[in-house]
């Protein structure tokens, strides 16, 4: 084997290393269309979810509303999805997109729903879409999931007469749940829009699969290390 065909075949296996060992956002996203929503039943534009998509890549899982106009999160907007993982009462998260981005936990104590900041999310915005995307680590994936995932999505507008932009999240005490699908009430917050409008969209839990886009970029390496001993070997033997 010449050194440049050996120079070859080690950038094509140090550039495959080198992706395998890259961030798991790389990998491909798997996007599964949840429900539908109509048109025109909220305003603003940005506020009115058309559709809502539910994608993962192995690692990480994220919900794409897709709205009428473009989405704009901030402290006077929120976008949020609630998720159901437990089969319980109520939801067991929510991610929310708006000045405080985040994921947040849901959790009952005596009698009092309570809503906690637990992890950061990557929230974008393309076109008239709104990427959350959270790790699937952080909802306890895939042990403390259930086999039916029910989701529920919200937008939500700040509703204060003096119009100042709050500085602490809205997220706090509220009121107990009154049943599946409810959603806790936000302290200055208007709901826009629901989809669905009533009850929620279930997903399976096997659509979250464990490795699905990665493996590829771990079994290929293998394979170009392998073919390079041999390679070796053989050229090593022939040079004998």
């Amino acid at each position: 084997m010449s050194c440049r065909k050996n120079g070859i075949l080690l950038s094509i296996l140090l550039s495959l290393l080198i992706l395998s060992s890259a961030s798991p956002l790389l990998a491909d996203f798997i996007t599964v269309l949840l429900g539908t929503d109509p048109s025109g039943d909220a305003h603003p534009a940005s506020l009115d979810i058309l559709k809502v998509y539910i994608a993962n890549n192995g690692t990480h899982f994220k919900f794409i509303l897709e709205c009428r106009g473009t989405p704009a999160p901030s402290f006077f907007k929120a976008y949020i999805v609630w998720m159901d993982t437990k089969g319980g009462p109520f939801s067991d998260y929510c991610l929310v997109a708006d000045g405080l981005s985040g994921l947040y936990e849901i959790k009952v104590v005596d009698g009092t729903i309570i809503i906690r900041y637990k992890a950061p999310i990557v929230v974008t915005v393309e076109d008239k879409r709104i990427h959350l995307m959270a790790k699937l680590s952080d909802i306890e994936y895939p042990s403390g999931v259930k086999e039916i995932v029910g989701v529920v999505a919200t937008t939500h507008q700040f509703t204060h007469k003096e119009r100042k932009a709050p500085t602490k999240s809205p997220f706090g005490n509220g009121t107990l749940p009154k049943g599946p699908g409810y959603i806790p009430e936000i302290p200055h917050f208007k709901i826009k829009d629901r989809a669905p409008d009533t009850g929620s969209y279930t997903v399976a839990r096997e659509v979250i699969p464990e490795l699905p886009g990665i493996t590829p970029f771990i079994f290929i390496p293998s394979v170009i290390i392998a073919i390079y001993i041999i390679y070796k070997k053989k050229f090593q033997t022939d040079r004998k």
